[in-house]
């Protein structure tokens, strides 16, 4: 395919599930620098891993926003899109659910012993049926196994009006206005900080925190409406990760760790990087071959991306258990902390790909082979 052709949208697109691969790799750096203290710059480069689920956010945008744009005529419209949407989001985090106020409740009665040491989540079960965890940061933040979850609650509260206003958009503004609520994006932020709102609240917002779907989703109806050749979603997405990074770098210092203590345009910066991800990918094969094979046809980072939702949901989990002093003082039979930490992160690594994959290939893909149902 030559750089002068229009691109046209296949019915598979695997570059993608390696953009997924990355994502959980940058999201289970950020995790691993945060449970396990490496040197001062290792800490500051891992700890940008956070960006990983912004990446999330401009590919469940792009996806999903195309799904609802190439139906938005169709019948059964609502259902359709709400029935699957329930299919691949809720088994899994049903399971998690139940072993935070299940399984650890009632081990902690039977067991004892180190479980006694599990805090209760601080939340309660209602927030978390309801999806709107993430408006309680401060008290999510304390949850040893629900705190990463607040991202799928910006996603659902954002599919909650997305579909109805994709269905009754005009093709002619859809565009225009998906470019306007990107543009004022940091604005909002700054009004809002200017405001006394904490960096906080503002991060775990999806009214603040919207970019990268915003973005995914002005990609899908761009591909649909305005039919661009290879060559210019390939300079586009050059443009964009460039122009993300020199944005990014300086408002970003590598000492500075924390997610929330950023410029308004941080996230813009980031939801800029991944667009670019996403349009450089699409066209991953005019790119040569040692980029489109070795990123974007990469098989460990596509096996990553395939299991990529169920590791999201249990990596965080593991990652703090086998983190614990405790356990690592009672297995330190060398007396080698360090090595018994790096053992250990490579077992509870394993462990953790294999329950995802698990999840993945049992759960997870009995209930999408279900989708019939609200056809």
């Amino acid at each position: 395919m030559t750089l002068d052709s229009p691109y046209q949208l296949p019915a598979q697109i695997p570059q993608l599930d390696c953009l997924r691969g990355l994502a959980i790799l940058l999201v289970l750096v950020c995790h691993i620098a945060l449970v396990i203290p490496l040197s001062p710059f290792l800490d500051g480069v891992a700890s940008q891993g956070w960006v990983g689920v912004d990446l999330f956010f401009v590919l469940s945008g792009f996806l999903i926003t195309g799904i609802l744009w190439d139906s938005r005529d169709g019948k059964r419209y609502f259902w359709r899109f709400y029935g699957r949407r329930v299919l691949r989001i809720w088994p899994a985090y049903v399971l998690l659910l139940i072993l935070a106020f299940c399984i650890i409740p009632l081990s902690k009665l039977i067991a004892g012993g180190p479980f006694l040491r599990v805090p209760e989540e601080p939340l309660g079960v209602w927030p978390y049926l309801l999806m709107i965890q993430n408006y309680f940061a401060a008290r999510l933040s304390a949850s040893i196994i629900l705190c990463v979850t607040w991202s799928l609650a910006v996603e659902e509260q954002f599919y909650l009006v997305w579909p109805a206003a994709i269905r009754h958009a005009s093709r002619r503004l859809a565009l225009p206005c998906l470019f306007a609520g990107i543009t004022l994006a940091p604005f909002i932020r700054l009004w809002m900080m200017h405001r006394g709102i904490s960096q906080t609240a503002i991060y775990y917002n999806p009214l603040t925190h919207g970019d990268g779907l915003l973005c995914g989703s002005a990609v899908a109806i761009w591909l649909r409406s305005a039919r661009p050749r290879r060559r210019t979603l390939l300079v586009a997405g050059s443009v964009l990760i460039v122009t993300g990074f020199v944005l990014f770098l300086p408002l970003r210092p590598l000492h500075d760790v924390s997610r929330y203590s950023c410029s308004p345009l941080v996230l813009t910066s980031v939801a800029m990087i991944s667009t670019g991800l996403l349009l450089v990918a699409l066209t991953s094969e005019n790119t040569g071959p040692l980029l489109h094979r070795f990123l974007f046809m990469n098989r460990p980072l596509a096996f990553l991306g395939f299991i990529s939702y169920s590791l999201y949901l249990c990596h965080f989990t593991f990652l703090r258990i086998i983190s614990s002093e405790l356990l690592l003082s009672q297995i330190d039979w060398w007396h080698h902390h360090d090595l018994t930490q790096f053992l250990m992160l490579i077992f509870g690594l394993g462990i953790c790909i294999l329950t995802a994959w698990i999840s993945r290939v049992t759960i997870e893909r009995f209930a999408l082979s279900k989708k019939g149902i609200f056809e």
